[in-house]
């Protein structure tokens, strides 16, 4: 299934393209495209995606002011990859799927920032990845403004693809919402169960990715069936990617991530790890009460409740519930093949094993 791409025709192999586009980090999923044989127009067609999303961050200084425009630059940028591979992988791209994929990766990416900055509103969160919020910045109204103004500029841009791409973007937001409020509403649960996780990443997470495939697959003019088991395997990834995600926030440290171990303890976001070691730990509920009750600072408790986590196994139970994504992602390629081919199934199977890894053992 993870057979790389054949080569492409003599004349239409454009020169390798090794360094990421300015402003993304050089990920494992950027070095599968850098390898592609199309890779200098996905690095052409990434950069313009991104000097897109920049026009927008400063097209009006009085919603975001140009001190702040700074916040939204670098990350993974994986949703807009995914749209453009996800375009690119069936065919060569002509001039008029280009520029459609770019407008969708766009609108993608364009939500996702957006729900960012409300995410950070709802947490009082200071930093993200190291670096001040605009509402610790400039506060909470003008990060709403500013979000909303993301949102409505993603809608723009995925209106140049037809109004199904709009009807996908709008309920997009609506899962991401949806999801938003599964998680706020288990916040100190220590009952919270996984399948209120797994709906509140599936909203958060997987919804994103899964519009990020699908814009993909409608810029390219795919057909249903195929564009369906591509949403469904960038819904896979998406949850793949956050149960990795949640790995991290129990190992890394603040230096990496930009934030302390055990953060989303210490806010009461129980994820899959934590769950995990709950059904196998009695003293680590009795713990999680304690930091749900404790009115100063839950650094202490938070640090002893990720030790005991990470003590359970939780995290190689955790890594497996990841690898168990990437098999459905990889199966789903199978009912996709008809609709992009053999290589393209193994461009996309490619950047599943390096968004979410090998198989341990």
């Amino acid at each position: 299934m993870t057979r790389a791409p054949a080569p492409a025709p003599a004349g239409l192999v454009d020169p390798p393209v090794r360094p990421p586009v300015e402003g993304m980090r050089p990920t494992a999923a950027y070095g599968v495209l850098a390898g592609h044989p199309r890779a200098a127009t996905v690095h052409a067609d990434m950069r313009a995606c991104l000097d897109g999303i920049d026009s927008v961050v400063r097209a009006d200084p009085l919603v975001i002011p140009p001190a702040l425009a700074g916040v939204f630059s670098g990350g993974k940028r994986l949703r807009p990859l995914l749209a453009l591979a996800t375009a690119y992988a069936g065919r060569t791209p002509s001039a008029r799927t280009r520029g459609r994929a770019v407008g969708g990766a766009r609108a993608v990416e364009l939500l996702h920032l957006a729900s960012l900055v409300h995410d950070d509103i709802m947490d009082e969160a200071m930093t993200r990845h190291g670096v001040a919020t605009i509402s610790a910045r400039a506060g909470n109204s003008r990060a709403l403004l500013a979000g909303d103004f993301l949102i409505g500029h993603a809608h723009a841009a995925a209106a140049g693809l037809g109004a199904e791409a709009g009807i996908l973007l709008g309920d997009t937001l609506v899962r991401l919402c949806e999801g938003q409020a599964e998680e706020v509403s288990t916040v100190f649960d220590a009952g919270r169960g996984e399948a209120s996780y797994f709906r509140a990443i599936g909203g958060k997470t997987g919804a994103l990715i899964d519009a990020a495939c699908r814009i993909g697959a409608l810029a390219a003019g795919l057909d249903a069936p195929t564009t369906q088991a591509l949403g469904r395997f960038g819904h896979h990834l998406g949850v793949g990617f956050q149960l990795l995600d949640d790995m991290l926030d129990l190992t890394q440290s603040h230096a990496d991530s930009g934030k302390p171990v055990g953060h989303d303890i210490a806010n009461g976001v129980y994820t899959y790890p934590t769950l995990w070691a709950l059904r196998r730990d009695p003293l680590l509920r009795e713990l999680l009460d304690e930091l749900a009750r404790c009115e100063g600072s839950r650094s202490a408790l938070a640090d002893e409740a990720a030790h005991r986590v990470r003590a359970s196994g939780a995290l190689t139970a955790t890594r497996q519930a990841v690898d168990r994504r990437r098999e459905s992602c990889l199966g789903l390629l199978d009912g996709a093949v008809d609709g992009i081919g053999p290589d393209g199934v193994g461009l996309m199977a490619d950047l599943a094993v390096a968004v979410l890894g090998h198989r341990d053992g």
